[in-house]
């Protein structure tokens, strides 16, 4: 079904600040950087940015299905699950 999802992003305020504060150092390897841009871009809390799976893989360059993973182990393992890629 198009545009449903499963699992909904909501961050706390600390957890998007990290993942801001991440972003601006930029010292993290590209994958964990992408995760963490892909979870800002799902953030359904009253001042994230709402977007869609193929918004956010089309505008990170991703798979529509590692956006859906992802989204998964955040809301199933936590933050640190969800920015560390797996093989």
């Amino acid at each position: 079904m198009a545009g449903k999802r499963t699992y909904k992003v909501t961050l706390s305020d600390e957890e998007r600040d990290l993942l801001h504060a991440m972003l601006s150092s930029g010292k993290a390897a590209a994958r964990k950087l992408n995760h963490a841009r892909l979870l800002l871009y799902a953030d359904e809390a009253t001042d994230g940015l709402r977007r869609t799976d193929p918004e956010i893989a089309a505008t990170l360059g991703i798979g529509r299905r590692t956006v859906e993973r992802v989204r998964q182990r955040f809301v199933e393992e936590g933050l640190d699950s969800a920015l560390v890629p797996r093989p």
